[in-house]
């Protein structure tokens, strides 16, 4: 799969979203790169590391992940932008606040490096300890579903066996799409494209989406949210930039798809 980068800024949710990208790069047999964001001595070390690798690669079967540590504390967005293009990062992950508890610990903006690279950001709570994905989420406009989207997620499903969940909302100040058209539109433009055997589709008439989220977590049990930078559902629940806590709603990692 490649590489991936894990945003460390020496804060408690960097240190748990660094045992997460373990787990994650243990399972699809990925590097990881850990860009310190901080001058100071990072308690995430390769040495704090290496327990949860071990753990992992044992309960995987696979070998130990590749660590490797970069001083990026003097690093622009456009320093980062430019290793993750030169690197060919397969995925960004960042710890993420559920509710604020300290200030900004480095001036970089993540949102700006998403709108300026190809690869996905995975946004992991503060806290949240669950290591797999059995039920990843698209939460999509059935009219705008990305095929490069729906490749990566297909791929992320069948490595963790996961249900591959693409719900329909739609976006704003456009109508609803009746249950047969929504189901023939997934079944004959998407299902063409997926090779995968658990993958289901739901069709949210509902408006409002802090609803139909809250919907998707606690009753049908999403454990991975995606969603696609800038456009239609990211804006209502990010708003225009992604900041360092989530929505209030949201417990869960989310992954967002650059446009």
């Amino acid at each position: 799969m490649g590489t991936i980068l894990l945003f460390n800024d020496d804060s408690d949710e960097a240190i748990n979203a660094g045992e997460f990208a373990v787990s994650v790069a243990n399972k699809v047999r990925a590097d990881l790169l850990i860009l310190n964001l901080c001058k100071k001595l990072s308690r995430l070390d390769v040495n704090c590391l290496q327990k949860e690798n071990a753990f992992q690669a044992k309960a995987n079967q696979t070998s130990k992940v590749k660590i490797q540590h970069i001083d990026a504390s003097a690093f622009t967005e456009k320093d980062i932008c430019k290793l993750v293009i030169e690197k060919h990062i397969w995925l960004m992950v960042k710890g993420i606040e559920k509710k604020v508890t300290h200030d900004i610990l480095t001036g970089i903006d993540v949102q700006a490096v998403l709108n300026h690279v190809a690869c996905p950001l995975l946004l992991i709570p503060d806290g949240y300890k669950k290591r797999s994905f059995e039920n990843i989420t698209y939460a999509v406009d059935m009219r705008y579903c990305r095929a490069a989207v729906l490749k990566f997620l297909t791929d992320l499903s069948v490595l963790y066996n996961a249900n591959l969940m693409v719900e329909h909302f739609s976006a704003k100040g456009l109508p609803h799409l009746s249950d047969s058209f929504a189901r023939d539109l997934f079944e004959q433009e998407i299902m063409k494209k997926i090779k995968h055997e658990k993958v289901y589709f739901n069709n949210f008439k509902e408006r409002n989406l802090d609803i139909a989220v809250d919907v998707m977590i606690n009753d049908l049990h999403a454990d991975l949210l995606a969603l696609v930078n800038h456009r239609y559902h990211f804006s209502e629940l990010f708003g225009s930039n992604i900041k360092n806590v989530l929505p209030d709603h949201i417990a869960v990692p989310v992954i967002i798809f650059p446009m």
